[in-house]
């Protein structure tokens, strides 16, 4: 084992994803990010009758202004329950972001060239991020529903714990709710891990999955959601996010033992930071300073310039107000490194698949490797009009339209 370190780079050598139209298949992910597409779709009939509650007032109770999104394609009710050793009442008993998550698992861990019995009994860490839990609002209302499964089967804090149980992992199991950021906020917590010797190896994922329409009452009444289901990335006709549905899974380890065990290196993380914005003029406002800082704060712990950096993945998901906040931040933060001639790039997987909540990060993630690993920087989707808050000419931002 590697004598651990504070700044001990951490290597991605497997990741996995089940996405909005591509599925599991990277290859139809980045050739729908290169092609600028986006792949809203009106909510499907087999989630909720969504034209019940569909209504522009956003104040009116009860009611959402959006009737589409971004949904994975994988039907709900299949999973092969025998081969995760897992009983067909229990399964039907299961969120099926459980089952999904562990399935992407299964697919990270093949990326990755590691068999099942080669890592059982090993100290891998499981982190995800979850906070929606639709599914156990309509189990708990049926009431032929198999109670003495329900506990495991509908708790998020189980989301994690199910992967180590089946591959026998006896490192750390959680399940962090941090909202949106909660898929990188996993990563933050294992790469910790990773860097203070408590485990070799580690599976980070998130996953967002929509079955009922009470989050989107309240997202609806915060004027959250964007009533053209779009999420505009940086356009000045930004009004709302989409919501999207997606699993992604990375799989990862200190990046000298990748080397010493032959694994193929998709991406190095030399640092991760997380923080927190304090007081703004209200606790959903993104405070930029507190970006900024976070931003320069990783970098002096990487121990790396600012300079080399040219494209940066944000979170922008297409609010007018939290936008441009984001990118003058990062603005700011790269601005005397960057000129006319050589700009920083922006863009953000949410205008192609919306926004994942907790499972976000880990879709700008995997976006993000393979824009390393091809060298292409894709459009972002549907941009028109870069939002006119976003200083653009005085930090030298450039958000393409085309790859």
């Amino acid at each position: 084992m590697s004598a651990p370190q504070s700044n001990t780079p951490i290597a991605i050598i497997g990741m996995s994803m089940n996405f909005p139209e591509s599925g599991t298949s990277a290859t139809a992910f980045w050739d729908m990010l290169c092609k600028g597409r986006n792949v809203s779709t009106k909510i499907p009939k087999e989630r909720f009758n969504v034209d019940a509650f569909r209504h522009p007032d956003t104040s009116k109770h009860y009611s959402m202004n959006a009737d589409g999104g971004h949904f994975i394609e994988t039907p709900l009710d299949c999973f092969d329950a025998p081969f995760f050793s897992i009983g067909l009442a229990e399964a039907a008993c299961m969120d099926p972001q459980q089952r999904l998550l562990l399935e992407t698992s299964f697919h990270a861990l093949e990326n990755a060239g590691i068999t099942i019995p080669s890592c059982a009994g090993s100290e891998t860490a499981v982190y995800t991020g979850s906070f929606m839990d639709d599914y156990k609002s309509v189990m708990y209302a049926d009431p032929e529903l198999e109670r003495r499964y329900a506990a495991s089967g509908l708790a998020t804090n189980m989301i994690a714990n199910r992967i180590s149980w089946f591959y026998d992992f006896r490192g750390p199991s959680v399940n962090l709710d941090t909202a949106c950021s909660s898929s990188l906020t996993a990563l933050h917590a294992c790469c910790q891990d990773l860097r203070l010797g408590i485990v070799n190896m580690g599976l980070v994922g998130g996953c967002s999955l929509v079955f009922g329409p009470d989050n989107f009452y309240t997202m609806t009444s915060m004027n959250f959601l964007s009533p053209d289901n779009r999420s505009h990335s940086f356009d000045e006709s930004a009004n709302g996010y989409s919501r999207g549905e997606g699993f992604g899974m990375v799989v990862v380890k200190r990046l000298d033992d990748a080397i010493r065990d032959g694994d193929t290196v998709r991406a190095i993380i030399r640092a991760t930071g997380i923080g927190q914005d304090g007081r703004t003029p209200g606790i959903t406002v993104p405070s930029g300073s507190s970006q900024r800082s976070l931003i320069e704060k990783t970098y002096s712990q990487a121990g790396i310039s600012m300079e080399p950096t040219r494209y940066c993945e944000a979170h922008a998901t297409g609010t007018p107000v939290g936008d441009p906040i984001e990118a003058n931040a990062i603005g700011e933060a790269f601005a005397k490194y960057r000129t006319e001639s050589a700009p920083m790039f922006l863009g953000s997987v949410k205008a192609n698949v919306g926004h994942m909540e907790a499972a976000s990060g880990l879709a700008s993630l995997i976006k993000t490797v393979l824009i390393l690993e091809s060298g292409v920087i894709p459009p972002v989707a549907g941009l028109e009009n870069i939002n006119s808050k976003i200083k653009a000419q005085q930090y030298h931002l450039h958000v393409s339209w085309v790859s």
